[in-house]
This record gives C-alpha cells, structure tokens and sequence, in this order.
C-alpha cells in the first residue's frame, strides 16, 4: 500500500511539473503580446486572431496536417506487412527482425536526419548509382529539398513507433482463433480479414496516432532536408520563440498545435480500442 502510494505520487508530481506547468506556462504566455520587443503583461487575444484571419499559418497548419498524414499512412501500410512477417518467424531469427526494425530508433535523431541528408544529395547514393548506370547523365538536386524528402526522413523516423504497437497487437492475438478458423473451413487469406486484421485494429491506429504526433510536431526535419519548400507549422513555432523574439505569437500556435493534437488522440480512441495495446 505504501509503495502504491509512493507511486502515485511520484506520478502526480512528474505530470504536474513536465505537463501541467509548462502547458500553463504557454497558455498563459499566448494571452501576452509583444511590444517593441518587449512583452506586454496584459491579457488579450490578438495572437489568436491574428493566426486565424492571416491565411499563411492557416496554409501552413493544411500542409502539416496533409504531410503528416501521409507519413503516418504509409508508415502504417509499411509498418503491418513488417509486424507480420516478424511474427510469424521463430527464435533468435525472430529477436533479430524484431531489433532490426527498431535499430532506428539506437541512431541519433540528428544522425538519422544528416544520413538521409548524404543520401539524397547531389553527392548522394542515390545520385551516384543513377550516374553510374546512365540513368542521368549528372546528379540530380531535386531529390533533396523538398517535401518527398521530408516524408521519406520522417518515415524513417516514424516506422519504429509505428511498428511497436501492431506488432504487439498481432502477437496478442490468441493461435486458437486461427487454428478455430482453419477448422471451419477459412482459408488464409480469409482468416486474415476476418480475424488478424480486425483484432489488430488497435494496434493499427496506436501506431498511426504515434506517427502522426510524430511528425506533425517535428521542425527538424523539414528544416534540414525540407529547404524553403517544405517549411511546416513546426518550423513557424521555432522561428517566434528564435529569431523573431515573439514568444506571445508562439505559444498561440503552440496551443493550437496541442489542441489539434488531443483531437487527434480522442478521434482515435473512439475508432480503435488504444489502451488495449498496453495491456496484457
């Protein structure tokens, strides 16, 4: 009893200073404006109303939502073959796939990002083998710069997350139910839509969610591999709290972000059973 306690308040006391105080913090910070580089203490909602009448954040916010769903779709599409091959192997070969897939996630977030960076540049890999066997006569620069390039850095990013919550989903699932089906008749591929797949739906949309958060909040990415075209809604929150000093204006966007966020997260508990994932 006293170690639940223990517990429940070292919980209370993690969730008070690194969620409750800084979302505060923020909030608070987004009724603020700023004057003459100078913030003024006094309450207001002139940065709300500016993000929603100026059609650039507005622009900028559809873009994310559009690239980050296509990273998490095809992260998912990439992510639940993976999971059932993984499965479906035996001992240490299926340890080994199952680390390999998480191997991303030992490498530095930065070095994953720079890696991609070197491959997809004009000296790249890639490059260098279209070069090499005549398919262009000299490097290309439009494979780096763009958004293609931040998908395919943030996927990934994004496919361990991913991965982790459908492969957990699809080991759950009991080898009777398959062996039942195969009695009755089913043939795999049927056994597959009318068993696996629904009962793996919530790992699918856990991993989804994850990878969705997961990008739409990255600003590196976009701002090492993305150039001047693939600039996201995160790269405009980084640029008031950095070089235009206007912290007001980006907690405001950083509490749209939050709340666009949690929407996402209670649209996903009601399609898919999430907290099923975590437990036994």
């Amino acid at each position: 009893m006293y170690g639940k306690n223990l517990m429940l308040i070292m919980i209370s006391i993690w969730v008070l200073l690194f969620i409750v105080l800084p979302v505060s913090a923020m909030l608070l910070f987004s009724f603020w404006s700023i004057d003459n580089f100078q913030i003024v203490h006094s309450f207001s909602i002139q940065n709300y109303s500016k993000i929603f009448q100026d059609p650039i954040y507005l622009s900028l916010l559809w873009k994310t939502i559009k690239l980050a769903l296509i990273v998490a779709v095809l992260s998912a599409l990439i992510s639940y073959p993976l999971a059932l091959f993984v499965n479906h192997r035996r001992g240490t070969m299926k340890t080994i796939l199952f680390l390999g897939v998480l191997a991303p996630l030992w490498v530095g977030y930065l070095v994953r990002i720079y890696s991609w960076r070197s491959i997809l540049g004009e000296s790249g890999f890639i490059n260098s083998l279209l070069v090499l066997t005549g398919i262009l006569k000299q490097p290309s620069s439009s494979l780096l710069f763009n958004s293609s390039a931040v998908v395919i850095t943030m996927l990934c990013i994004a496919i361990p997350f991913t991965f982790i919550p459908i492969y957990s989903a699809i080991e759950k699932i009991p080898g009777n139910l398959l062996q039942a089906a195969a009695d009755l008749g089913a043939s795999g591929s049927r056994a597959f839509w009318t068993v696996v797949f629904p009962l793996s739906m919530p790992g699918v949309v856990t991993g989804f969610m994850f990878a969705f958060i997961t990008s739409f909040g990255d600003y590196m990415t976009p701002s090492l591999v993305g150039g001047t075209s693939g600039i996201m809604y995160g790269n405009m929150i980084q640029t008031q709290f950095g070089n235009s000093y206007n912290w007001p204006l980006g907690a405001a966007l950083s509490m749209i972000m939050l709340l666009f966020l949690l929407a996402v997260i209670a649209a996903t508990r009601r399609i898919g059973n999430v907290q099923a994932i975590f437990e036994e």
